[in-house]
């Protein structure tokens, strides 16, 4: 789970800090000063808010199959996952922008590649892990061929 924070702590930091550079370039004044007056009760709500999002995104069956693909140091191309996927190039894209948007994802816009964050990676590995570990138990309680057939190594 501590890619999963470190990857909501730099995503909001990133988004705070882009809010705070905005209010600085602008004129308006009814938000300077907001940032340095942030407590944890309400970034705990932004955290929360955005890893809940987050696991929405993630939770569509197709973009799981993106974010599983992701990796931390190679993009992979979007024209690789559309052949992948069988989908256009619109509906990559769309999907992936949505995990941009929730850091799950970056996406490089110049060669339209695409690479996972510690939050897309983690929670990736949280869902596979949860997932993973619970069918085991359930083949070990089935009664019969069916546990024996599903435990790692051993054949039928």
């Amino acid at each position: 789970m501590s890619a999963v924070r470190r990857g909501i702590v730099a995503r909001l930091r990133t988004l705070l800090l882009a809010l705070d550079r905005q209010d600085r370039l602008e004129t308006a004044q009814e938000f300077v000063g907001w940032l340095s007056a942030q407590e944890a009760e309400p970034l705990i709500d932004h955290s929360r808010e955005l890893l809940l999002r987050a696991f929405r995104v993630a939770g569509d069956p197709i973009n799981f199959r993106i974010l599983a693909r992701l990796d931390l140091l190679e993009p992979i191309g979007v024209p690789d996952l559309m052949g992948e996927l069988g989908l256009s190039r619109v509906a990559v894209s769309e999907r992936i922008n949505d995990m941009a948007q929730t850091g799950l994802a970056v996406r490089e816009m110049v060669n339209d590649h695409v690479r996972g964050t510690d939050l897309g990676v983690g929670l990736a590995a949280f869902v596979n892990g949860a997932a993973t570990s619970a069918g085991f138990e359930l083949a070990e309680d089935l009664p019969g061929e069916t546990a024996r057939r599903t435990k790692p190594g051993v054949l039928p």
